[in-house]
């Protein structure tokens, strides 16, 4: 069945002026809206921020056994860090959407994706102090297995709370372009960063220990010079009002 009305505005786009059947248009289409959202600096910006950050975690985080193994610490601690990282990832996810979603934070999507980095950086920055690094061979703290489980937990949980808000502001700022486009190509830039890290770096865990943290830095000043346009939320809110004024005019229109 049919829903009354089209759930989104870019749904609305989508329904009311179809892509054009012709394959040849189709593709057309598709590499201009790409170049739209390309040649857009803050769409840039914040694609490739979140690209390269969820690449390098992802990339990272597969090297954990690796990267414990010079600790003693066994390839089965070593699973079930990941295993914790990534519940954490999706508790952030969830608690940060509840969050976002009220309306005291719902035009403040950058404050919580800055806010939510820098937490990132800082619990990578606070791993890094417990194994080894390029900078030196023995750890600076003496950190327990369960330590370093919790911060590696507390970067996926703070990632975790960042990514669907990046998402979000990448549908704000190209709207009314379909969120399906901006969301595809953060996906590639993600994608493409791990595949390039876990092909030069499959046994270098000292290197993918300092390039996950210049990655998340990089990723933060990126962040800081992205301008957020609320335009989807303000359509919405604009033909909310426009809604209620058709109803107004036609309870007067009745009298």
């Amino acid at each position: 069945s049919v829903p009354p009305s089209p759930p989104s505005p870019a749904a609305e786009l989508l329904i009311y002026h179809p892509l054009s059947e012709e394959q040849g248009a189709h593709v057309r289409l598709y590499l201009r809206n790409v170049w739209q959202c390309l040649s857009t600096p803050s769409f840039l910006l914040l694609s490739l921020a979140a690209g390269i950050m969820g690449g390098t975690l992802a990339a990272w985080t597969g090297l954990l056994t690796t990267i414990l193994a010079p600790m003693n610490y066994t390839e089965k601690q070593a699973g079930w860090v990941g295993f914790g990282n990534y519940l954490a990832t999706m508790a952030g996810s969830s608690l940060m959407g509840v969050i976002a979603d009220r309306r005291r934070f719902q035009y403040k999507l950058k404050f919580l994706i800055l806010f939510s980095l820098i937490c990132c950086f800082l619990c990578i920055a606070w791993f890094q102090l417990g194994v080894r690094t390029l900078f030196y061979e023995e750890p600076v703290l003496k950190l327990s297995i369960p330590t370093i489980a919790l911060s590696i937990s507390m970067t996926g949980l703070f990632f975790g709370a960042a990514s669907p808000l990046m998402y979000e502001c990448l549908a704000e700022i190209m709207h009314p372009l379909p969120e399906s486009l901006s969301a595809s190509i953060l996906v590639q830039w993600s994608n493409t960063t791990a595949l390039i890290l876990i092909s030069i770096a499959p046994r270098r865990y000292k290197l993918m220990n300092l390039l996950v943290l210049i990655m998340a830095g990089m990723a933060i000043v990126m962040v800081c010079f992205v301008k957020v346009q609320y335009k989807r939320k303000d359509e919405d809110k604009r033909k909310i009002l426009d809604q209620k004024q058709l109803g107004v005019d036609s309870r007067i229109g009745s009298l």
